[in-house]
């Protein structure tokens, strides 16, 4: 298994300036020694995040989202830690491979290798003379080779035992069972698919997970079978065509959502690549966080009938309630993209895709069907509705849609404010604070520790001399592999210590807290040995709490007068401490 070594990962780091990596996803403007930027990992109107050339980081300080290059185009592009630092490396020219890099999770390896072993018998039947005719329908259908070796197109061969007598030489029937494969009947095991058009269904790594089949040469009341749900295949974890898609969805600034797999393709084939289908006309929470994590509009494409209209209004709003920008396109005259390319050329599919509109307007317009808005019953009904709609969104569509009212219809602006309640902004910098200001004194003196000890190896001595010990143990844990790293490379920065706590589990989750809560200001020895005794005096206190308690538990004479003398010393301690400060 090829893995890629720390020195090669704080290379590639070396080699970047984040800076210039961050600029490609978000403008930056240069603020004193910083640059600043609209953060894309929460709802932020105003820059709230801090690049710093100097120690090579980024920080938000309203979501407290931080972290060095590596971690800003994982979270930004939604992808995993090895994959953006091959895309830092090839952003600084620096050639390295991760096509043999473990990505996942063992825990199913068997499932994802016969599932991987069936794809490949299914495209072997599509290139042998049983495959012919399923080849020429996929051509026709201007499906050409290219797009079916990427999308591992294959076919299931008209033979209700072969993939079955295959699989079962190598595998067990139980498994190729619960993996959707096959049906069983007794001892006997029978092909789940056949005679049908293979498409492969992946996860959000590439990894096939699941098939739709699909008929090409006969009658059957099922036009498309899907795999069942397996212990790999959860249909609402998944967008068909992501882990093609994901790359051009950057580059287009915009996801289309269309219904079916063939829709997916056919656009795909088209040259439209930034394109994922739901495989059907419901939206899951789980598939919604995959789209808000893109942080690009979606554009909702869904098949020109009355479920499609139906889900386009019940998806657009659950995408517009979760914050996600939503344009609308109906293909009218046709009933889906794939019909609607074949029908009218690929030029007028993509001018009406430019065409699309906010899904506020969609559902304006919407309303206004079969109503006759001359009539004033109908149309207090109409403006009511719209009213209702403005429930919980912004103050600025609120102030949009209402003057829209009041000019389209001759409504009072003033009689329409009445009826919609405009919320009192809130300043989420002033809350974040309130919530730092009440954070523990104890950690926020250790997160100030950290932050000055990942910074220069002289405050590790410092920390060392001075105070030496911390009372919880992922904080000592922390300190040993703070240690570890200088003997290791003779010096430290945040940046790098960041890569290298990314494969330590047992620190990972604390410094990335560290680097959420740090300010990042300018190092002063003064004020790091001010957080220590700080530090010092509030575990002393502690201490002496914790012995009192355990005094006036003892029933030991001898135990009390040691315990006495263990708290006289702390608090002479304190006193000598305090009136030298």
């Amino acid at each position: 298994m090829q893995t890629i070594s720390e020195e090669k990962i704080n290379e590639i780091r070396n080699s970047a300036d984040i800076v210039n990596i961050v600029s490609d996803y978000i403008p930056l403007k240069m603020k004193g020694k910083n640059y600043f930027g609209v953060c894309p990992f929460h709802d932020d109107h105003s820059p709230s995040m801090s690049v710093s050339p100097d120690r090579q980081m980024f920080k938000c300080f309203v979501c407290n989202k931080g972290g060095n290059v590596f971690t800003f185009v994982k979270d930004y592009e939604n992808i995993s830690y090895i994959e953006a630092v091959k895309k830092v490396a090839d952003r600084v020219g620096i050639l390295i491979s991760i096509d043999n890099v473990k990505k996942n999770d063992t825990k199913f390896k068997l499932e994802y290798e016969i599932m991987e072993f069936a794809t490949k018998i299914f495209q072997n039947n599509l290139n042998s003379k049983e495959g012919i005719n399923a080849k020429e329908y996929l051509l026709k259908r201007s499906i050409n080779e290219d797009i079916i070796k990427e999308f591992r197109i294959g076919l299931s061969l008209n033979d209700s035992k072969y993939l079955y007598n295959v699989l079962s030489q190598k595998y067990d029937a139980t498994k190729l069972d619960a993996l959707g494969l096959i049906t069983r009947d007794g001892i006997n095991g029978y092909d789940k698919f056949v005679n049908r058009i293979m498409i492969p269904i992946c996860n959000l790594d590439g990894e096939v997970v699941g098939y739709t089949g699909r008929i090409y040469n006969s009658e059957d009341t099922a036009k498309y079978i899907n795999t069942k749900e397996t212990i790999i295949y959860k249909k609402g974890n998944i967008l068909f065509n992501y882990h093609n898609a994901k790359k051009y969805i950057r580059e287009e600034k915009s996801v289309i959502v269309v219904e079916g797999n063939m829709d997916a393709i056919r656009m795909y084939s088209s040259a439209i690549k930034n394109v994922v289908a739901l495989m059907g006309t419901a939206i899951t929470k789980e598939q919604i966080e995959i789209l808000k994590k893109l942080r690009v509009p979606v554009i909702l494409m869904l098949d020109n009938d009355n479920a499609g209209e139906l889900a386009t209004l019940n998806i657009g709003n659950e995408l517009i309630n979760n914050n996600v920008e939503t344009k609308i396109v109906r293909l009218r005259g046709s009933k889906d993209p794939d019909e609607y390319i074949i029908t009218n050329g690929i030029d007028a599919f993509k001018d009406t895709i430019k065409h699309g509109i906010n899904y506020f307007d969609y559902k304006m317009d919407y309303l206004k069907e079969n109503k006759n808005l001359n009539n004033t019953e109908e149309l207090i009904r109409y403006v009511k509705d719209v009213l209702k709609m403005l429930d919980g969104k912004d103050n600025l569509t609120k102030e949009i849609t209402l003057k829209k009212l009041s000019d389209e219809y001759g409504i009072d602006y003033n009689v329409l404010k009445k009826e919609v309640t405009f919320e009192k902004e809130i300043n989420d910098i002033k809350t974040n604070v309130v919530k730092k200001d009440n954070k523990d004194k104890y950690d926020k003196a250790v997160t100030k520790i950290f932050e000055y000890m990942l910074s220069d190896v002289k405050y590790v001595k410092i920390f060392n001399n001075k105070l030496g010990f911390l009372k919880n143990k992922n904080e000592r844990d922390l300190v040993i592999e703070i240690e570890t790293f200088i003997d290791k490379y003779g010096k430290i920065n945040v940046a790098d210590f960041t890569t290298y706590a990314e494969s330590n589990n047992n620190i990972k989750e604390l410094v990335h807290n560290i680097i959420g809560d740090s300010s990042f200001d300018e190092l002063d020895e003064k004020i790091f040995i001010e957080y220590l005794n700080a530090l010092e005096d509030i575990m002393d206190k502690e201490e002496i709490e914790k012995l009192k308690v355990m005094q006036a538990k003892s029933l030991d004479i001898n135990e009390k007068l040691e315990i006495a003398n263990k708290i006289s010393r702390l608090v002479k301690k304190r006193s000598e401490k305090n009136g030298r400060n």
